[in-house]
């Protein structure tokens, strides 16, 4: 059976040109142009994931429907936007899409966001398999609200003390329990979450690299590839040449 993906555009030769792509790589289309046949079409259509414009008959109308997707369902999204200046990219980040490609488009940007996003869905959707018993037994309390913290936090700064905060416990304690239940200390985990994500989009997408730097919550491009080539060894640009698709 094919994937059913929604396009959520009202300029339509955008949206034909998308739903060509996209029939040609062998995904089920449909296509709408507003916040009330997108919500309409969760039903009717049963979409498995949602490319969305930002602006449609109303300026950022496509962010108002992000947010409620984040906080109503579990369908991911993918912005589609003419936009990218900070202000913009920060209110993207609020409603956690898993993905975004600029105006104007390439066939292979919308491909490879489109599968990532597909597997990262099928990933966690594996990952929720684990019996409840057996994840429950995993990590305490404290440790599981930190973890989710980061997961929830991954596009920002995130800094120990604000873990501390969110476990209720003392630092010390806190600093103890989270290496001795992780394996590594909260600031190893958080920078390993990151470059993990960062390698993701090296290897599966063409967003530029200050744009992957801006998602992960680097102030600036130097100090993402600082941080990137002490985890990698090698910098962002080299390791996209060397393992992208």
């Amino acid at each position: 059976m094919k994937t059913k993906i929604l396009v959520v555009e009202d300029d339509q030769i955008i949206s034909f040109e998308i739903k060509t792509i996209l029939e040609k790589n062998g995904y089920d289309v449909n296509i709408c142009d507003s916040y009330a046949c997108c919500i309409k079409n969760l039903d009717t259509f049963k979409p498995e994931l949602i490319l969305l414009d930002i602006d449609l008959s109303k300026k950022y109308e496509g962010i108002q429907i992000g947010s409620y997707l984040n906080s109503k369902s579990h369908l991911p999204f993918i912005y589609i936007t003419g936009y990218t200046d900070n202000e913009t990219l920060k209110r993207i980040q609020t409603t956690k899409p898993v993905g975004y490609f600029s105006k104007p488009f390439r066939e292979i940007d919308i491909i490879n966001n489109i599968e990532l996003a597909l597997y990262n869905k099928k990933a966690e959707s594996d990952d929720n398999t684990i019996p409840e018993d057996l994840e429950e037994s995993k990590y305490s309390k404290p440790i599981k609200r930190a973890l989710e913290y980061i997961d929830t936090n991954i596009n920002q700064e995130i800094k120990t003390d604000e873990l501390i905060r969110v476990s209720g416990w003392s630092k010390f304690h806190f600093i103890r329990e989270f290496a001795k239940e992780v394996g590594i200390t909260p600031y190893q985990y958080v920078f390993d979450e990151k470059m993990k994500l960062a390698s993701s989009k090296l290897k599966n997408t063409y967003q530029p690299v200050k744009e992957i730097a801006f998602d992960l919550g680097y102030r600036s491009n130097s100090s993402f590839t600082n941080a990137f080539v002490k985890h990698a060894g090698v910098s962002p640009s080299h390791y996209r040449k060397k393992h992208c698709r």
